[in-house]
């Protein structure tokens, strides 16, 4: 089912507002390599603190002017007021770069960092199983949920700053894999209570990624990006697309930046 953004905010409130005291609501996020998956979901993390909060949140989740450009990111005090909605990059479950020197082909494993065997995907399903246990009214001061980011400076991931508390009851995971249909991660799939898709033209997509990549400096050389983004971004992206679990939702991803925050204005209207 197509769906807008804000439609998406008004279904994810009333599915919350449904949810046992004990519960967290999991939304997964997912598209391929440039559908915009990112420059929706941490707006809309924001969007939906607004409105449950009925006041903009003091630690929002969108970044601004994000260093890695054109990729929306994690700020690292999201969450640690009394944001009840926090966002979440399954890009923190990228194995390191000294974990791929470790693997059988080192060179092959650094050259497709981004395909699904270069995810901890064991840790990343125990994240989600601890969000699935019911949360307590003993521990609720006192019990948290660690989770990684993917930090762009060192190229590696990190430990976020504010763990997962108990009152936060929405959370969203945005990344390439979280609706893959492959072993271990249907499984992964599935713990989700709304699966949300970004669906993207591919030559558009492959646009974002190149000039991205590019104007990122992650290659000075123009035909060297190409070649990267052709042999592991866009396949990855097919990936994504044809091997996937059914979606509730699919929004698609037209303009060169499709999701902001104007996108939500409607829900304070």
């Amino acid at each position: 089912m197509e769906i807008q953004p804000a439609e998406l905010a008004k279904s994810i409130i009333e599915l919350y507002e449904k949810l046992p005291e004990n519960e967290r609501l999991l939304v997964a996020i997912a598209g391929p390599p440039g559908s915009g998956k990112s420059t929706l979901a941490y707006p809309l993390t924001d969007a939906l603190n607004t409105v449950l909060l009925r006041h903009p949140p003091s630690n929002p989740s969108h970044r601004e002017g994000s260093p890695s450009l054109r990729l929306a990111e994690q700020d690292e005090n999201q969450g640690g007021n009394d944001e009840i909605a926090i966002c979440v990059g399954l890009d923190g479950w990228h194995y390191s770069r000294k974990e791929l020197d470790g693997f059988d082909d080192p060179k092959e494993a650094h050259w497709r960092r981004g395909a699904p065997f270069t995810f901890n995907l064991s840790s990343y399903s125990n994240f989600l199983k601890s969000l699935r246990q019911p949360i307590s009214s003993t521990t609720f001061t006192s019990s948290s949920i660690p989770f990684p980011t993917f930090d762009h400076a060192i190229k590696d991931p990190s430990i976020s700053p504010i763990p997962i508390s108990p009152r936060h009851r929405i959370i969203l995971v945005e990344g390439l894999h979280c609706l893959r249909n492959s072993d271990g991660w249907r499984d992964t799939a599935e713990m989700y209570d709304l699966k949300v898709f970004v669906a993207v033209d591919k030559d558009e997509a492959r646009k974002r990624v190149l000039k991205r990549n590019f104007e990122a400096g992650i290659f000075t050389d123009y035909k060297a990006c190409e070649e990267r983004v052709d042999a592991v971004d866009m396949v990855n992206g097919e990936g994504v697309c044809t091997d996937r679990v059914d979606p509730d939702y699919i929004i698609t991803s037209i303009e060169d930046h499709p999701f902001s925050k104007e996108a939500f204005a409607a829900l304070s209207g």
